[in-house]
């Protein structure tokens, strides 16, 4: 259990010996031993003790805080990497415009490699025509990216094409007719296909983010997004490659039944939940058994096993983001060539 998700409104955590206990008014709802964590994720309205926040930064305990329609909030972080002459690698790195060029096109080439795959792997059962376009057109697209490295303004056009053609396949992938899909939107999602595609990415975020405090480098300084108060670049560059199979993750659940419109709520947010929204309300968000189905499901994607690119053995996802993060400081310290991950 290295990675711990707890959702129960109004619930708080205390702690007790080397065990933390979540309760709910005077009912305990669960414990479990601290030595067996390394991250721990509160999802909407979840207090902790003094105690307990002392104890989680003293034992470097990553600690996420989302809102509970999947919106990061912030964390607790105790002392940041030792290695201050890797952050000066990546800095240097990246104040070179050619070097972010670079690495730009290798992150939206894996990106696009990536959904492509995930599109194959779908066509062997499904015939629809948008994704054998949609594979087509964007087939052709990544044969020219590979031909050159593009500015990247022009870089984002392609990304841009490529995402359009993508996701308008979306809709053939999904099997079930109670969850149609017109488009990605957010901020916040407007339907349930979005709702689940949000907060799954905001997990695989503070999967790569955790990678990124681990290994030492800057979260905030990245090479595809731009610069902005606030966000993590590099954090944000790292997963576009992880996407697609957040996508697939998403896509199974619905056809497979296991998450259904019984597991949402419309127009309302949970007790003692605040929002960015005037209204204090949302178009769509999960109920408390549609947050486990997403939470069991993403914790079980992230403790699969993939073969590694060029390696022969298969790692665990959340090791291989980690060994992505490695690579990428090796190559800002000019040590090794990056390379996307590829879902092979």
């Amino acid at each position: 259990m290295p990675v711990v998700y707890i959702a129960d409104q109004g619930s708080h955590i205390c702690k007790k010996g080397d065990r933390l206990y979540v309760y709910r008014g005077n009912q305990l709802l669960r414990w479990f031993h601290t030595k067996d964590i390394i991250q721990l994720i509160l999802v909407g309205n979840i207090g902790l003790t003094s105690q307990v926040v002392t104890y989680l930064l003293k034992n470097r305990i990553d600690t996420v805080f989302l809102s509970y329609y999947g919106k990061f909030k912030g964390r607790l972080v105790g002392e940041f990497g030792k290695n201050v002459m890797l952050r000066v690698n990546q800095f240097q790195y990246l104040n070179e415009p050619e070097n972010r060029v670079y690495l730009a096109n290798l992150i939206i080439r894996g990106k696009i490699e990536n959904s492509l795959l995930h599109l194959a792997k779908r066509k062997k059962r499904n015939k629809a025509e948008s994704l054998t376009f949609a594979y087509i057109k964007n087939k052709a697209l990544l044969a020219q990216l590979k031909t050159q490295i593009l500015p990247k303004d022009i870089l984002l056009g392609y990304e841009g094409i490529a995402a359009k053609n993508y996701f308008a396949a979306f809709p053939d992938l999904i099997a079930n007719p109670d969850f149609p899909f017109s488009g990605r939107n957010k901020r916040p999602p407007k339907d349930e296909v979005n709702a689940m595609l949000s907060l799954s990415y905001t997990f695989l975020m503070n999967q790569v983010m955790c990678a990124a405090y681990i290994c030492g480098l800057d979260p905030y300084y990245g090479a595809l997004h731009d610069l902005d108060y606030g966000r993590q670049s590099l954090v944000l560059d790292i997963m576009e490659e992880f996407r697609p199979l957040i996508d697939n993750m998403v896509i199974s659940l619905i056809n497979r039944k296991e998450i259904r419109l019984e597991h949402f709520l419309y127009n309302t947010l949970p007790d003692d939940e605040n929002s960015d929204l005037d209204n204090s309300t949302l178009p769509v968000s999960l109920t408390k058994n549609g947050m486990k189905i997403i939470i069991t499901a993403f914790s079980k994607l992230i403790n699969s096993k993939f073969n590694y690119n060029q390696l022969s053995e298969q790692w665990i996802l959340k090791d291989i983001i980690t060994l992505q993060i490695r690579k990428l400081a090796a190559h800002f310290d000019n040590k090794k060539e990056y390379s996307p991950f590829l879902w092979l």
